[in-house]
């Protein structure tokens, strides 16, 4: 009856230790934290090691869900799965790179100016026009994802003027869009992208009608290599008449990258 007696509250005991919260550095951690780590000078420290690839869980025996590391290592080897230095966290499958608003790139846009002078194209009636407004050349050296955003002014006026107001009444179709003529394999340099549409009738006023702004965005991930990007007007209506790109005061052409890995 006395070693039972001795053996209940040590059993107790274990018990409550398995229990309670540990607190490092505070006496009482929060009751919904398993570990609290308290100070006012010093940080908690992750663990250092050299991944090979996003798709590796070397050093790892295995990819475990929630595991968090700081990796030491840069390693291109694997095109695909590249590893720069940085905080990774594990989500069962492969490793991923925490991206902070320092990895973010402003490719272009980055400062206020005017990225488009006026540029003015007389549309045949029903055939299309198409027009390159600007031109971005960039490279990415990491998979990235990237945005692309415009603000481009657009006016319309008779054939042949820039003054003269149109008196057609027809319907004008106009659209801007961002497209890459030059891209690493497996990316379409063909196709558009981040359409902005709009369609204008004139009122039939003596008054030449202001800007009309288009707004073309896209969020697109890309693999490392060497682009060019187009921005693109496309305009079509049943009559004649002339379009202005750029001409209002706030145009505006921003691509800016963020590192995936």
């Amino acid at each position: 009856m006395k070693t039972m007696n001795c053996i209940i509250p040590f059993l107790l005991a274990g018990f409550s230790v398995a229990k309670a919260q540990v607190g490092i550095g505070i006496a009482s951690p929060n009751t919904n934290a398993r570990l609290e780590v308290s100070s006012t000078n010093k940080g908690v420290l992750l663990p250092r090691l050299s991944l090979v690839a996003t798709n590796s869980a070397s050093p790892l025996s295995a990819h475990i869900a929630g595991m968090t590391v700081y990796n030491t290592a840069t390693n291109t080897s694997v095109p695909a799965n590249p590893v720069y230095p940085g905080e990774y966290y594990n989500d069962g499958t492969q490793w991923l790179r925490k991206s902070t608003w320092n990895d973010a790139r402003m490719i272009t846009g980055g400062s206020i100016s005017d990225p488009i002078s006026l540029i003015t194209a007389d549309v045949v009636a029903e055939t299309a026009s198409n027009t390159t407004l600007s031109t971005v050349s960039f490279t990415l050296d990491r998979p990235s994802t990237v945005e692309f955003s415009a603000n481009v002014s657009t006016k319309y006026t008779a054939s042949g003027s820039n003054t003269t107001p149109l008196s057609d009444g027809a319907i004008k179709l106009c659209t801007v869009n961002f497209q890459f003529t030059t891209a690493p394999a497996g990316v379409s340099t063909t196709a558009f992208f981040g359409d902005h549409s709009t369609s204008y009738t004139n009122a039939l006023s003596a008054a030449v009608p202001g800007d009309v702004y288009l707004n073309p965005y896209s969020v697109v991930t890309l693999p490392v290599g060497s682009y060019v990007l187009i921005v693109r007007g496309t305009v079509l209506s049943g009559t004649a008449f002339r379009i202005g790109f750029g001409g209002g005061f706030r145009d505006m052409i921003q691509v800016r990258a963020t590192p995936l890995q």
